[in-house]
């Protein structure tokens, strides 16, 4: 991992986030907004988790607590890796696109995006377990949640499947595959 480009999204003001998000040079494309999206999603759980505390098992506020801290913090780890696998595509992709170093960079960047969908899921699952005990001055918050989780998912989607006219026909029908089994988790997750 190489990227740096004024350090970590994570060490970002938003003021700071929304400028570079407009400039290419610091690699923040739609899988970066995925990533923050799910991270803001798990967020948002939290804080209702602690709206619903006292509905809660204290064993299983104490787990919701702990996964939604780590799939806050691999999500915010995501959008490194993803601003990295993006510039190494757009790198190789300079030199040839038919080089082995393109059809590697193509790969990572349509893996990594996968990889912030099951981060999502992760998410949309602890969402779920979460709603029957929502306070009802807390639902708009989960819903939002919800809402972020659902888009960052959607979004991750999107920047997997860009990448797939890249790689050979038989791989890209592989991950294909694999995107089609993550949308259909999606839409079972919405239905819940």
């Amino acid at each position: 991992m190489v990227l740096d480009r004024e350090g970590s999204i994570a060490d970002w003001t938003v003021t700071q986030l929304v400028e570079r998000m407009r400039r290419p040079r610091y690699r923040c494309g739609g899988g970066v907004a995925a990533c923050l999206s799910i991270a803001q999603a798990a967020a948002l759980t939290d804080l209702v988790r602690r709206a619903a505390k006292q509905q809660l098992p204290r064993e299983v506020a104490d787990t919701l607590a702990e996964d939604l801290e780590r799939i806050a913090a691999s999500a915010l780890a995501q959008a490194e890796r993803d601003r990295v696998a993006l510039d190494e595509l757009l790198s190789a992709l300079r030199m040839d696109q038919r080089s082995p170093s393109a059809t590697v960079a193509a790969e990572r960047a349509s893996t990594v995006p996968l990889e912030t969908a099951d981060l999502g899921l992760a998410l949309s699952a602890l969402i779920r377990s979460v709603l029957p005990h929502t306070p009802s001055f807390a639902a708009s918050d989960l819903e939002a949640a919800r809402a972020l989780c659902r888009a960052g998912i959607e979004a991750a989607l999107a920047m997997a499947r860009a990448n797939l006219p890249l790689l050979s026909p038989e791989r890209a029908e592989v991950l294909q595959r694999e995107i089609l089994q993550r949308r259909a988790l999606l839409s079972e997750h919405a239905q819940a």
